[in-house]
């Protein structure tokens, strides 16, 4: 790539981990819990922030070897396990990084915006239930934009061909190749495990709190995607 393109995708790079954090930042500590959170610990604002620091740390790791050449990159100890192509512009990072910057991240935050103090990662009762902007048109858009910033960090970021690929021996790189598909597998499905159980114990919350108010909001509006689910 010439100087500005690697410039400018560190710099995508940078954004697309701080706006990944962000994402991973409560807007309100829960004061009162609910009686049901089975999340657990994955909730607490020290798992928070430990996948904050990690999400950012990977991520100026990532922009500085793209920034550079391979060969002279300073914190780069074995080069030759990292796939080149992430580090560089193509449909693929670019498919990626859009999905973060573009429209999972900007849904994630704009219901942070929405639900105000109401938005906390413990599970506590609402002073209200909103409705309105994009609640209007599906219940849970802070999942949405969560779910499509993880998938496309877990793609292109979170990967041993990756940055990652930097600091590992050429032997263990040996072992691990042709499980990637695997372990991605095995981690949307953690994920879709999580999400499905905090959603159950949300929409338990909000129906024993809002009663038929939330019954009526909840039958003519989707989950997650308008029209679809």
């Amino acid at each position: 790539m010439s100087s500005w393109q690697s410039l400018s995708f560190s710099t995508a790079v940078v954004v697309a981990s701080i706006l990944t954090a962000l994402c991973s930042r409560a807007p309100q500590e829960a004061k009162q819990k609910w009686e049901k959170d089975r999340l657990g610990i994955w909730a607490t604002p020290n798992a928070s922030f430990v996948r904050r620091l990690v999400t950012v740390a990977i991520g100026v790791c990532h922009a500085i070897v793209a920034s550079s050449s391979l060969e002279t990159n300073f914190i780069c100890c074995h080069p030759q396990n990292i796939n080149g192509k992430l580090f560089e512009w193509n449909k693929y990072t670019m498919m990626c990084l859009f999905l973060i910057i573009g429209i999972g991240a900007p849904l994630r935050l704009l219901a942070f915006a929405q639900l105000g103090g109401n938005f906390t990662f413990q599970l506590a009762k609402p002073s209200g239930l909103t409705t309105t902007g994009v609640y209007r048109y599906i219940q849970h858009p802070g999942y949405t934009g969560q779910v499509l910033v993880l998938l496309a960090n877990l793609a292109y970021l979170f990967r041993w061909d990756g940055v990652a690929g930097c600091w590992i021996s050429q032997g263990l790189e040996a072992r691990l190749k042709g499980w990637g598909l695997v372990c991605y597998g095995m981690a949307v499905l953690v994920m879709a495990r999580k999400v499905s159980v905090r959603v159950k114990d949300e929409e338990d919350m909000l129906k024993k709190t809002f009663g038929d108010e939330w019954v009526r909001w909840h039958t003519r509006t989707m989950r997650f995607i308008p029209g679809v689910v």
